[in-house]
């Protein structure tokens, strides 16, 4: 049986919760829930963490986007990322040291025709463009969760400044097609 989100887990904060049992089965149903709870936060996302905390040696997360979320340009240092879509559509952009984009991709769910599975296993400067009104994804990465090991792009536009965010959406629209699919 699924979890049910709202009993079998720990609440965070209005975005993240954490399972409270070892034990984590997700259906559809889960996933539509913590989509519900996306749309009552002041960003429009959500997460259920599967995993129990964050010192946890593994980490996978159900995540929830809304259309036009602003994921600033991050890379992890010593850890890998994959993410797999579950359901919507994104551009899944990768960047090098100066901003520079070097790989833009499609990614939908597995009916899509897209790519629904990335991994990146080395630190790159990456990003999402949420195509879908929202972007349901599991993203599995090496806990233990410590900021430091997340480094944001230096030139990345800063999360409070909608007229750079809007000029960076723009550069990568400009940046032409997606490749790899």
């Amino acid at each position: 049986m699924a979890i049910d989100i709202i009993k079998d887990s720990i609440k965070e904060n209005d975005e993240v919760l954490y399972a409270s049992s070892t034990y984590v089965a997700v259906d559809s149903r889960v996933t539509e829930k913590l989509g519900s709870l996306a749309q009552q936060t002041s960003r429009g996302r959500s997460r259920l963490c599967a995993h129990q905390t964050p010192n946890d040696d593994v980490h996978e997360m159900f995540i929830v986007h809304p259309r036009g979320a602003y994921v600033p340009p991050h890379k992890h240092l010593g850890k890998s990322e994959s993410l797999l879509i579950l359901s919507g559509t994104c551009e899944h952009i990768l960047f090098d040291d100066e901003g520079g984009i070097t790989a833009k991709r499609k990614m939908g769910d597995f009916g899509s025709g897209h790519d629904f599975y990335f991994r990146i296993g080395s630190p790159v400067f990456h990003s999402l463009v949420i195509l879908s009104d929202q972007l349901v994804f599991l993203e599995i990465t090496k806990g233990p969760f410590q900021r430091k090991d997340t480094l944001i792009a230096p030139w990345a536009p800063e999360e409070s400044s909608d007229h750079d965010i809007e000029y960076f959406f723009n550069n990568i629209r400009l940046w032409g097609d997606s490749c790899g699919n």
